[in-house]
């Protein structure tokens, strides 16, 4: 066990403003801790951020260690640590024994062990990680809960972490002051706590080789096959979900990047095919696969999207030192409504366009489309859906530019949604979205063909393809 001296002189200890022991910490994603006297003054965030663009995202602290912005509300009490450093201030403050660096460091381990304690496993903390509400779990305890959906909670307080899906911060920051406090005060039980930890277990689940799904949206699939039979009744009876990827012709073998579907209804035929409804919820990369009677099963890495404080990194700076965001900005704005709270920002559908979005060629529109904020984005992608009349009564609210991303790419083809799944940003899939509507709004012949390719998706194959080359057979002739 260290001795006194060297306990107090742990820089994870010390806040890097004043350079006493921390009292009353804040913890910032860097995974910096600050007094909460000693928090630098807020300060208003860049007009280059436009999504989500919450109320209360719009001030930041400027972080001396990492020299980058933290949104306030990223930065909580740190609710274990301030009440560890509570105990040892005033522990060191009374004790006459200052002197016996025995006696002191076993006090403080016997008074705060039971603070080291996880909430969720409650074994000693392993990666200590503290998530934007203060609370404090083992990291491999909490990419567990977060790993079962996309929406989810803390634990212990219930506060949402996730806006439509995407967590605030994304990795947790470590908590260093725990983590230090730990290797000073149980060193032994830390390190039999690491010798039993368990060999990290890969999720395996079957895949379906068929089309490309995506998340959030319900995929309608008649299973004839008996291989694929077979693995439906093996879903049914078990957590109801398995993967669904697309053939690649160049490799012959299913694509590494697919959705986790869940069956929310089935109905088995008389002849013992399946007609079933199956929402999408995850993206995975598949790492190993093996075939089981006939069919794929993988073991998979579920992933998501990049966090809202990534997203709004992101948007900083592309959009950056570009003179007329602003100018163009100023027709989305006005159409645009702001709101407090968790509401994102909400679109109003218009017609109108932003006007660096109108003044595109094939050359310069990947340069256009970089430079323009995630809120023109997605008001023209909004829009423009809605004046093509590509629109329909399963397409999303404004509020949710995620969301929409996915009801945009469900309309594409399998090749073309399929490079929706890689896109870990909401901006880089709105970039995409825009993209495709540009091409479409060129070839004014593009758009009756896409409609129809729409209309006629729920039907067989070969009649889909049959009445398309009818159709493009009729229009040329």
């Amino acid at each position: 066990m260290a001795d006194t001296a060297s306990f107090l002189g742990t820089k994870e200890l010390v806040c890097p403003t004043c350079e006493q022991l921390l009292r009353e910490p804040r913890i910032f994603p860097c995974g910096a801790s600050f007094c909460k006297t000693c928090l630098p003054e807020p300060h208003e965030r860049s007009e280059d951020i436009t999504y989500p663009a919450l109320e209360k995202r719009r001030k930041a602290h400027h972080c001396r260690v990492c020299c980058k912005d933290h949104a306030v509300t990223d930065c909580g009490t740190d609710v274990v640590s301030s009440s560890v450093m509570k105990v040892i201030n005033d522990e060191i403050q009374q004790s006459t024994l200052i002197n016996n660096n025995d006696t002191v460091l076993d006090r403080l381990s016997k008074i705060l062990r039971p603070e080291f304690n996880c909430p969720i496993c409650f074994e000693l903390f392993e990666e200590p990680v503290t998530t934007p509400c203060g609370h404090t779990y083992c990291q491999p305890c909490l990419q567990t809960i977060t790993g079962l959906c996309e929406d989810f909670s803390c634990p212990v307080c219930r506060q949402s972490l996730t806006l439509h899906g995407k967590p605030f911060l994304s990795p947790y920051p470590e908590n260093r002051v725990l983590a230090k406090l730990i290797s000073l005060l149980c060193p032994d039980e830390l390190e039999a706590r690491k010798e039993t930890k368990p060999e990290p277990t890969q999720e395996e689940i079957p895949v379906f080789v068929c089309a490309t799904a995506v998340p959030s949206m319900m995929m309608q699939l008649h299973v004839f096959e008996p291989r694929y039979r077979l693995m439906m009744q093996r879903a049914l009876d078990g957590n109801r979900e398995f993967g669904m990827t697309m053939y690649d012709p160049r490799t012959q073998q299913a694509r590494s990047t697919g959705t986790i579907l869940r069956i929310v209804h089935h109905v088995i035929l008389p002849n013992g095919n399946y007609v079933i409804a199956a929402d999408g919820t995850r993206r995975f990369k598949i790492l190993e696969r093996r075939v089981v009677d006939d069919y794929l099963v993988a073991k998979i890495k579920p992933f998501g999207d990049i966090s809202i404080a990534e997203e709004e990194a992101l948007e900083a700076r592309e959009t950056a030192g570009d003179s007329g965001s602003n100018n163009n900005n100023n027709s989305a704005a006005e159409a645009t409504t702001v709101t407090g709270g968790d509401t994102a920002p909400v679109p109003t559908p218009t017609t109108t366009t932003p006007s660096r979005l109108t003044n595109t060629t094939p050359e310069n529109i990947r340069e256009v489309l970089d430079s323009t904020s995630t809120r023109d984005l997605m008001t023209f992608a909004f829009g423009s859906a809605i004046v093509q009349n590509i629109n329909d009564s399963s397409m999303p609210n404004p509020d949710d530019p995620s969301k929409f991303t996915w009801w945009f790419a469900n309309k594409l083809r399998d090749s073309a949604r399929y490079k929706f799944l890689a896109e870990k940003s909401v901006r880089g899939r709105l970039k995409r979205c825009c993209e495709r509507i540009m091409e479409i709004e060129r070839s004014g012949t593009s758009l009756w063909v896409y409609r129809l390719h729409s209309a006629l998706r729920g039907f067989p194959l070969p009649i889909s393809t049959a009445v398309l080359i009818l159709f493009l057979c009729l229009w040329m002739s």
